[in-house]
């Protein structure tokens, strides 16, 4: 279903009845249609057709009154990229009262697309300025434009939009295809984007520019930053190498992460080739009704400047085939298994012998052999044997069959 105005019509996409548009004008956009709440279509049956259309005024019609303004809706329905009040748009008309909108313009900042005075400034006419473009950089760092009264309702970017300074461009590379938000998130497909500018597909979605890109100028165009990005997740290939550093990195390119890994088999020298990587402040994985599965040809490793922990409802089963080596660097190994037990081999097992008992029971033992006394014809022998400082010795050697480290319960 197409829309015409506020009307419903019979077409299924912008293309209109006759497959093109009739018009094309540059307009200010007074309002955005967000949600069904907006009074244009509350309680009229039709919300959900209008969100992300706009309301707007084209810079040749300044008669019309702002409660018949005309709406526009996105131009890709699939991909809705909103504008906020003020900002200039493209204007296509379809079909008598059906118009599509598209962003255009000349920005710095991706956050600041506009003037927060342009409607209030296309009604009152401003002197000429001699100096164009340093006049848009006073608009784009402050919102302001020179003659502007700021006192209509219409100033501003809407309810709570606020523009955000230190938001860049991204650098481009030869036939790459970006979406750039206004809030430094982006999706860069790419085929070059490497030191040999080999062809070498790339995928790089981010969520935040990087607090060091924002100190740079606003004239400045950057790239992801893999390392100081808020998330990143990047698909790489070939030639595409990877700067990654674990940890917090600072703005001198030094890291706080400490641990090395020094367990890990054949860690990479360059991070190139086939590969994806995820890096954020904290990354949550979840399956939550079916299997968990981690498949890796070659060496696997977990690296931590923290603690590993394994919380499991049901049991753990490890088969391996090779040996494992456990170096704890002077640290315990503890195994509380409450009334468990622990077994060690899988043939003719036999109970482990507790040392202290062990020790207790010979030492009674050695005192009942020197302490004995033999009844004869003649009466009973004296006490202990002739050699009882020999058992003497033995007893106090027994201790040394104790560990010094190891304890069983």
């Amino acid at each position: 279903m197409g829309l015409f105005g506020g009307r419903v019509g019979n077409s299924n996409s912008l293309s209109g009845r006759n497959g093109s548009a009739q018009n094309k004008k540059t307009a200010y956009v007074y309002d955005i249609i967000l949600d069904d709440t907006h009074p244009f279509v509350k309680d009229k049956g039709i919300e959900a057709s209008f969100i992300g259309s706009i309301k707007f005024r084209t810079t040749d019609d300044l008669t019309t009154p702002e409660g018949d303004l005309p709406v526009a809706h996105p131009m890709d329905k699939g991909f809705k990229n909103l504008p906020i009040k003020n900002e200039l748009v493209e204007i296509y008309e379809f079909s008598p009262g059906f118009y599509g909108y598209r962003r255009i313009g000349l920005d710095f900042n991706p956050s600041f697309t506009n003037a927060k005075t342009s409607i209030t400034d296309t009604t009152t006419p401003q002197p000429q300025s001699e100096n164009t473009s340093k006049d848009y950089q006073e608009v784009a760092s402050t919102g302001i434009s020179k003659g502007s009264t700021n006192t209509s309702e219409n100033i501003g970017y809407g309810k709570y939009y606020q523009p955000q300074l230190g938001i860049h461009k991204l650098k481009l590379y030869e036939g790459d295809a970006t979406i750039e938000s206004r809030f430094g998130q982006s999706i860069r497909f790419s085929g070059f984007n490497n030191d040999k500018n080999q062809f070498s597909p790339t995928l790089i979605i981010r969520n935040s520019e990087s607090p060091l890109n924002r100190k740079l100028g606003q004239n400045k165009v950057v790239e992801e930053d893999i390392n100081r990005d808020g998330s990143v997740i990047v698909f790489g290939s070939d030639q595409y190498q990877l700067g990654f550093q674990p940890g917090t990195v600072d703005d001198n390119g030094k890291s706080d992460f400490e641990t090395k890994p020094q367990s890990f088999g054949d860690y990479p020298s360059k991070l190139i080739g086939d590969q994806i990587l995820i890096n954020s402040g904290r990354v949550i994985i979840s399956a939550k009704n079916a299997e968990m599965m981690f498949y890796s040809k070659k060496n696997y490793g977990f690296i931590s400047d923290g603690a590993m922990s394994i919380d499991n409802k049901l049991g753990i089963d490890v088969s391996v085939g090779d040996n494992i080596n456990v170096i704890t660097n002077d640290r315990d190994i503890l195994m509380y298994t409450g009334k468990g037990s622990i077994f060690l081999g899988n043939t003719e097992l036999e109970p482990i012998v507790k040392g202290q008992q062990l020790v207790n029971i010979l030492s009674e033992l050695i005192d009942a052999i020197t302490n004995q006394v033999f009844l004869t014809p003649s009466g009973p022998t004296k006490v202990g044997p002739e050699n009882i400082s020999d058992f003497g010795g033995i007893k106090s050697k027994l201790n040394n069959i104790l560990s010094k480290l190891n304890q069983t319960s």
